[in-house]
C-alpha cells in the first residue's frame, strides 16, 4: 500500500513540474479596441490569459502612430515567442522607428505571472507535500 501511494505521488509530482514550467500566462489587449488597456493599465479589468507551449516571454509593445493629423498612442500586450529582455528585468525597452511616422517601443519579460508565469508557492505545494509524504513514509522510519 505504501508504494502504491509514493508512486502515485510521485506521478502527481512530474505532471506539476511539468505543467508548472508550460504555464505562461500574459496580459493580451490592444488599447486601440480596449481603452483599458492603455497605460495606466488596470489589471482588474484585464485577465491573464494561457500563452501557447511555444511563447515564453510577455511583450508590450507602445506605438505612436501620426494618424489623421495628429500623434496617437496605442498599447498592445501578448504572448511573445521572442524578444530581447531588457536591463532590470524588462524594465528598459527597445526602441525602433518605422516608415510612415511609427515609433515603437517593445518591452519583454519573464520574470512572473502577467509577465511569464513561473513556479510559485501555489504550483509547488502538490510537490512538497508528495516529497514530505514519501519521506514520513519510507526515509523516516528507517532512520
Amino acid at each position: 500500500m505504501k508504494a502504491i501511494l509514493a508512486t502515485f505521488a510521485l506521478i502527481v509530482a512530474v505532471f506539476v513540474i511539468l505543467d508548472t514550467g508550460s504555464a505562461i500566462k500574459c496580459f493580451q489587449c490592444n488599447s486601440y479596441h480596449q481603452h483599458d488597456c492603455a497605460d495606466w493599465f488596470d489589471n482588474v479589468t484585464q485577465h491573464l490569459t494561457q500563452c501557447k507551449d511555444d511563447e515564453t516571454l510577455c511583450r508590450k509593445v507602445v506605438q505612436e502612430v501620426y494618424f489623421d493629423g495628429k500623434w496617437e498612442v496605442r498599447y498592445v500586450r501578448q504572448c511573445a515567442s521572442a524578444g530581447v529582455i531588457g536591463m532590470y528585468e524588462g524594465r528598459v525597452c527597445q526602441e525602433r522607428l518605422g516608415t510612415y511616422r511609427v515609433k515603437m517601443r517593445y518591452c519583454h519579460c519573464d520574470n512572473q505571472d502577467g509577465c511569464n508565469s513561473g513556479a510559485t508557492l501555489t504550483t509547488l505545494t502538490p510537490v512538497i507535500v508528495g516529497i514530505v509524504v514519501t519521506l514520513f513514509q519510507y526515509v523516516l522510519p528507517k532512520l
